[in-house]
């Protein structure tokens, strides 16, 4: 896969995560940095930082708001392990979490991207590449 087939995937799923937002899933994140990659992406809506509260707590609040839940945690050791918790907690209170987008963006990202705050970063840097890179027709 070149890099602008990575770029229109990456976008795809980005794109997917948005409308999900707008129609009100929640979106759960690490931080505030996290956030705001997810804001400067066009991802509005219910982003929740897991960092804010206890995760148990966070995850009992956040089962009352929504039964949409996208878990966006980093991609490295510490957001494994807080996927793994916050996924266990939610489908204990009744939700559905979806670490689908997150696995996605792992794997479409590879060893380029480990967190969610230089998603954005690496977007902008293949849009820029993909822009000027010469097209075969």
């Amino acid at each position: 896969m070149d890099e602008c087939e990575r770029l229109q995937r990456i976008q795809e799923v980005v794109d997917d995560i948005a409308a999900r937002a707008e129609g009100g899933a929640v979106i759960l994140v690490e931080g505030l940095r996290d956030r705001d990659s997810m804001k400067s992406l066009g991802i509005e809506g219910n982003i929740v930082m897991t960092s804010q509260e206890p995760l148990f707590n966070l995850a009992e609040r956040v089962s009352r708001q929504s039964m949409d839940v996208i878990v966006l945690t980093d991609w490295d050791e510490r957001g494994e392990e807080v996927a793994r918790n916050v996924d266990a907690y939610l489908k204990s209170n009744g939700s559905r979490p979806d670490m689908e987008p997150r696995k996605k963006l792992r794997f479409l990202t590879k060893k380029e991207v480990k967190d969610v705050e230089s998603l954005h970063g690496y977007i902008v840097r293949l849009r820029r590449e993909c822009s000027i890179k010469p097209q075969y027709y």
